[in-house]
């Protein structure tokens, strides 16, 4: 079941664009899988949003471990979003 998250992270990429870690409440989480990017449709403005310069939102589906953490038994799953000032956690799958 996922938990809902939407906190505000920074997040460093690879060369060829994918996610390779970021830091959630001051703690560097590694990617040790591979990162799986995907993509979903915003509401329409007129389903009460506000109007959005794009139609899609980027997202990443990571593996990851919290530095100083022993990297099997913590392993965690994340989705990563990529909103209009930022990237947030969105979620953590437990």
């Amino acid at each position: 079941m996922p938990t809902v998250i939407d906190d505000t992270i920074d997040v460093a990429f690879s060369p060829d664009g994918q996610p390779v870690s970021f830091v959630w409440q001051r703690f560097l989480y590694t990617v040790t899988g591979q990162p799986q990017a995907y993509f979903r449709r915003l509401p329409p403005w007129w389903h009460g949003g506000s109007p959005s310069k794009r139609i899609d939102q980027e997202l990443w589906r990571v593996t990851a471990v919290r530095d100083g953490s022993p990297e099997q038994h913590n392993e965690h799953l994340y989705d990563l979003c990529h909103a209009s000032d930022g990237w947030q956690l969105s979620l953590s799958w437990e």
